[in-house]
């Protein structure tokens, strides 16, 4: 394995805890099964739980509310405190809260389990997580180190989703879709937990139990970095596309003619394609610069989506919507991983990386509490092509605002002085 890392030009630290940073990219992805997974079986869970559509959103709202207060503080709490016990205790606190699920819930009980889940999967294992794939990294290699953490959240996200249907039909075959839910739960609570705890075996480099510990002086001192900020506002514009990728297979069934098989078959496609373009964009964004690649993504996501806006309401105009959707869709994935790497390229010291990525996080992921609510308040008010135009339009706004502050953070690094990429 060595020598293959060698040939792709890593570096010697991440050779040495490419194991560790893989196992990181697992628990990543693995914690957010059981937070997320009522979408992928949506009337299944309204029933099991006999919960209305409006109780379904508030879920969501208080996961992402939960999460935006909380995000601060974990990453203050992730430069203090070892990361390996946060990773651990975040992954098995999940999984518990799993266990509790199998409880006969009311609402208000779920409710308080969805805040839970906010706190143990969100308040300070994100940012852990951030601080785990750099300080486990070389300095030339952020960009691939995060490549294949995304990369490594792709493919496990995509083997646990299949599983879970396997599980899930065998339970329906067994009794009911609530025995098919129920084993779906008991599944993603056992391999959550065990993450933790591979999680606990497997990061155990001096580097990631050690660092330097920050204090209120220097939570202040990342508050004060245009690096955070620019970066904050550039992880909002791209997180807006992820909580919009959702509508653009609804605009090919609904408007376009496209079948419901079509709509999972590529939805099914794009997951296999995630790990290919986050770990092409590491590469490319340790070679070209992160802020380079950065632009051309918002650029080209853009562009794809006005030319999805553009085309033909008719069933001749699927195939170039499914061309235009995936050359998205790999743009996107680039920038998701290519956002981290520019905590290095922006000189924020290591110590300081959990404290940043929290508050890096509390600004990136603001779209959590609007843009379904948005979404969803145009999609009805507007029915038909209409609700996805204006929607639609909002989202590339997004993309060019995005695009506009990269070249705020190419013109910052020119003027720090900064090199970015290696194009030997």
């Amino acid at each position: 394995m060595n020598k293959l890392l060698t040939k792709l030009g890593m570096g010697e630290k991440i050779q040495k805890n490419f194991a560790a940073i893989l196992f990181v990219a697992a628990g990543g992805s693995i914690i957010y099964g059981l937070p997320y997974f009522r979408y992928d079986y949506y009337d299944a869970y309204l029933q099991a739980y006999n919960l209305t559509n409006y109780q379904m959103g508030i879920f969501g709202s208080i996961f992402g509310i939960f999460g935006m207060i909380s995000y601060f503080f974990g990453g203050y709490l992730a430069d203090r405190v070892s990361i390996r016990w946060l990773l651990t205790l975040s992954l098995i606190g999940t999984g518990i809260g799993g266990f509790i699920h199998l409880l006969p819930l009311s609402f208000s009980m779920l409710v308080i389990l969805y805040a839970f889940w906010g706190f143990t999967s969100l308040f300070a294992f994100w940012p852990s997580c951030v601080k785990a794939v750099r300080v486990l990294s070389d300095t030339g290699d952020q960009g691939k180190a995060f490549g294949f953490f995304e990369g490594g959240r792709g493919v496990t996200a995509s083997i646990m989703a299949s599983l879970a249907v396997v599980i899930f039909q065998i339970g329906v075959k067994m009794n009911s879709d609530i025995i098919g839910m129920k084993a779906i739960i008991i599944y993603y609570s056992i391999i959550t937990i065990l993450s933790g705890l591979l999680v606990f075996y497997k990061v155990r480099d001096q580097e990631a139990e050690e660092s330097e510990r920050i204090s209120l002086k220097g939570l202040f001192q990342v508050l004060k970095m245009p690096a955070v900020w620019i970066i904050g506002i550039v992880t909002f514009c791209n997180y807006v596309f992820t909580l919009s990728v959702y509508y653009f297979v609804p605009y090919a069934t609904s408007l376009l003619g496209a079948t419901v098989t079509f709509g999972a078959g590529l939805a099914a496609v794009r997951r296999y394609l995630s790990p290919i373009s986050n770990v092409g964009g590491g590469f490319l964004g340790d070679k070209l610069g992160t802020g380079n690649l950065l632009l051309t993504s918002f650029i080209v996501m853009a562009v794809g989506t006005l030319g999805i806006l553009l085309l033909p309401l008719t069933s001749s105009a699927v195939f170039i919507f499914t061309l235009l959707y995936l050359i998205i869709y790999m743009f996107y994935q680039v920038n998701y991983s290519l956002t981290w790497a520019m905590m290095e390229e922006g000189k924020i010291p290591v110590q300081y990386s959990g404290t940043a990525a929290g508050i890096i996080s509390t600004i990136g992921y603001l779209p959590e509490i609007f843009c379904s609510l948005l979404a969803g308040y145009l999609l009805d008010t507007f029915p038909g092509v209409s609700g996805y135009r204006y929607y639609f339009s909002f989202l590339i706004v997004m993309l060019l605002i995005g695009a506009l502050f990269v070249l705020v953070w190419i013109k910052f690094l020119k003027k720090k002085g900064i090199k970015t990429g290696n194009r030997n």
